[in-house]
């Protein structure tokens, strides 16, 4: 029997990985440990979303990111409002772009019938003119005299004439009575399809597919964007030249972050979609789900644990929490650090401190490799250490991982005088001292 330890399998640990540029994402760096890593691994063998906690800034994002890189996958990603509502996940109809179109059709089929209508018109004005010149002459070839000339009807002296008054008074009452009783029903023609375009007026030409739809079936969503008038989301690997049955067979990471900032209804809309898989689109009656073949999508969902989560949707979820300062996490990383080192436990055990800074060292020297000697980046860890426990004094906002990267960015690309060694290392620490606070100090408490 074998004695190796159990390692992931598709994910390299504690190693750096460059991250391309991807999208609006710009790029960077990221090592990934055997937390995340057997995480994700165990996500991609269950097809259950995995929920990733942590404080803002702890590399929630950027781990899905990794992730996609790190297995050969699409990324999408999905930024969550309090806007946001669970079927926008899904599909949006976009109602004000159809009454649109149908304004713009009744525009330009009633500027087609107005050559009709001015032809009309004048066909009218002319057998009116040639009524009026035939009664003209009918009228001039009857004689004058006063005995062909019809009589007057004599009216009794006792029957009052009726006013004027009276007769119109009258007149809708008698033309009411002088209609027929039944009225033939008026047929409209069906409204045709726009003569000058392909879209139409179906509601179809009006849905657009939503980020789970390209997921779960990008053949279907390819097609149902190609249809669609007006798209609110374009997928960014639709600018590469690729067909979408290649890009199905890829497979594809999507993110959703941040889902705590919307209303408990989005979780909850998405708890049978992500469990089934799919969903149905009623307004075309139409099904989306998993084809056969194709690779499943690994959904990675964060939360800055704003709001609490539906205990329901946690349920379906795999958990990983992303440690920045705890005590249990920080030991064990120390342990594993010195396992793989082989280096041999001393008596004198590192303090919680000194075990945190060891950390970020590692984490800075991630992205900025060579750049920083160990003063530098020891008094970066430092200063945010002591800004954490100010912020934890006076229940501030605490900067994290992202501020502490922030502060060693700033030093490497504000303008600096042509120094080296050290004459550089001493002007580096008086900036960090001058600058700490702007990324450091998040709240007006300290």
């Amino acid at each position: 029997m074998s004695s190796d330890k159990p390692r992931p399998q598709q994910i390299r640990v504690g190693q750096r990985i460059k991250l391309d540029q991807c999208q609006s994402w710009e790029q960077s760096y990221h090592i990934f440990d055997e937390e995340s890593a057997f995480a994700i691994e165990m996500a991609l063998a269950t097809g259950r979303p995995l929920l990733v906690r942590g404080e803002p800034g702890s590399g929630k994002s950027q781990l899905a990111r990794a992730a996609a890189q790190a297995l050969d996958r699409y990324f999408l990603a999905e930024s969550i409002t309090a806007t946001t509502e669970g079927k926008d996940l899904l599909w949006k109809y976009d109602p004000v772009a159809r009454l649109s179109e149908a304004q713009i059709h009744a525009a330009e089929v009633a500027l087609r019938q107005q050559p009709q209508q001015a032809e009309q018109s004048r066909e009218r004005r002319e057998r009116y003119k040639e009524e009026a010149t035939e009664t003209t002459a009918r009228q001039q070839s009857l004689p004058t005299s006063s005995s062909n000339l019809p009589k007057k009807k004599k009216i009794p002296r006792h029957r009052k004439k009726k006013s004027t008054r009276q007769k119109n008074k009258g007149f809708y009452h008698l033309n009411r009575l002088n209609t027929p009783k039944k009225i033939d029903r008026v047929t409209i023609p069906q409204r045709k399809e726009h003569a000058y375009g392909t879209y139409g007026l179906r509601p179809d030409n009006f849905i657009s597919p939503g980020i789970l739809w390209w997921v779960f079936d990008c053949v279907s969503a390819y097609r149902q964007y190609s249809r669609c008038c007006y798209p609110f989301y374009k997928p960014g690997f639709l600018y590469e030249e690729n067909n979408e049955l290649e890009t199905a067979e890829r497979g594809f990471v999507l993110l959703i972050d941040e889902i705590d900032k919307a209303d408990s209804s989005l979780p909850n809309t998405l708890l049978e979609v992500l469990g089934n898989s799919g969903f149905h689109v009623p307004l075309l009656d139409e099904s989306v789900g998993m084809a056969s073949g194709i690779k499943k999508p690994l959904i990675i969902i964060t939360t800055n644990e704003e709001e609490e989560l539906p205990a329901a949707f946690v349920r379906r979820c795999l958990v990983l929490h992303l440690h920045f300062d705890d005590k249990e996490y920080l030991r064990t990383w120390w342990q594993q650090q010195m396992e793989e080192k082989s280096i041999p436990s001393s008596d004198d055990e590192l303090s919680d401190e000194k075990i945190l800074i060891l950390w970020l060292i590692q984490r800075a020297e991630v992205h900025f490799k060579g750049i920083f000697s160990d003063r530098v980046k020891i008094k970066a860890a430092q200063l945010l250490i002591k800004d954490r426990r100010a912020a934890q004094r006076t229940g501030g906002v605490q900067p994290g991982q992202a501020e502490f990267l922030d502060l060693l960015r700033a030093l490497q690309d504000m303008p600096t005088p042509h120094y080296s060694g050290e004459a550089l290392e001493q002007y580096q620490l008086a900036l960090l001292k001058k600058i700490s606070r702007y990324a450091l100090a998040k709240s007006a408490a300290y």
